[in-house]
């Protein structure tokens, strides 16, 4: 049962009630009507339309006042949430690309020993980090089956940025926190297959480029735009990164490069040959 109550005042109605599921304010000849829970329309001076139950804050445009509920929803610019929804969106498709080829050729590897479409000189053999025990480090379970968890949520935000949704904070704080967690997990990952395995994946370099690349650049704007904090020091530290923050992936692909040549110093000039 929806409760509302109208209260007529320089000839136009405000609507409030228990359970806010619609309110109509009439004009003559003309209807508005707001149809959701969460937002309610007040159209005299100095208006304070509240929802019982649903605190909120006052936002105003031009003559119209909107309560919208402070429930930890955060909601960037439309201009921002394009960009980084297309963002998070390419980046994590190329990266759900490679785990899906690896997790592809892995299964057909150990079906009847096909071997992967990265093994293609010394030093690249896909199937030989495949077959490695750092393979399947966490739980048992192998590494291209959490890529295809972790990045089809990246994708899936991406996606859903992008058709205008809005998420609360907390999840863009574990959304943050899982980007660390397989950033740390890739970097290892990385130290093992150069120093350890004596191998390279093809595509897990793809992964330890594409993660490097979101991480260094959403976590700046995850400041800035007040998603992992309601502090105002925090988001003027993220704009003021943000601009500049293309240096820190190649920095961090640099160091990976350069390590990589240091361990393998036949690689380069075998790449440069073509042979």
């Amino acid at each position: 049962m929806v409760h509302l109550s109208a209260v007529r005042k320089t000839n136009r109605y405000v609507c409030s009630g228990k359970a806010l599921k619609s309110c109509c304010h009439k004009h003559i000849g003309d209807v508005s009507c707001v149809l959701s829970p969460r937002v309610a329309l007040a159209s005299h001076p100095n208006p304070k339309v509240s929802v019982p139950g649903m605190p909120g804050k006052v936002l105003h445009e031009s003559s119209r006042t909107f309560m919208i509920p402070d429930n930890g929803n955060v909601n960037p610019t439309f201009r921002s949430r394009q960009f980084f929804g297309w963002f998070l969106l390419v980046f994590g498709l190329i990266s759900l690309w490679a785990a899906l080829t690896l997790s592809t050729e892995g299964y057909y590897l150990l079906k009847d020993g096909t071997q992967p479409s990265c093994n293609i000189n010394p030093f690249f053999s896909c199937g030989s980090v495949m077959q490695s025990e750092e393979a399947r480090a966490f739980l048992g379970v192998p590494n291209y089956f959490w890529g295809l968890i972790g990045w089809g949520v990246v994708s899936a935000t991406g996606a859903a940025m992008l058709a205008g949704a809005t998420f609360a904070r907390w999840y863009w704080r574990a959304f943050a926190v899982g980007m660390f967690a397989a950033w740390f997990f890739l970097m290892w990952l990385f130290v093992h297959a150069v120093y350890e395995i004596g191998f390279l994946c093809l595509y897990c370099m793809v992964t330890w480029a594409t993660q490097s690349i979101m991480l260094w650049v959403i976590t700046p704007w995850l400041a800035r735009e007040k998603l992992l904090a309601d502090n105002d020091g925090v988001a003027r530290i993220g704009g003021a990164v943000l601009p500049y923050a293309w240096i820190l992936p190649v920095a961090n692909l640099a160091v990976i490069g350069l390590l990589i040549i240091e361990r393998f110093p036949l690689l380069l000039p075998l790449l440069i040959s073509g042979s």
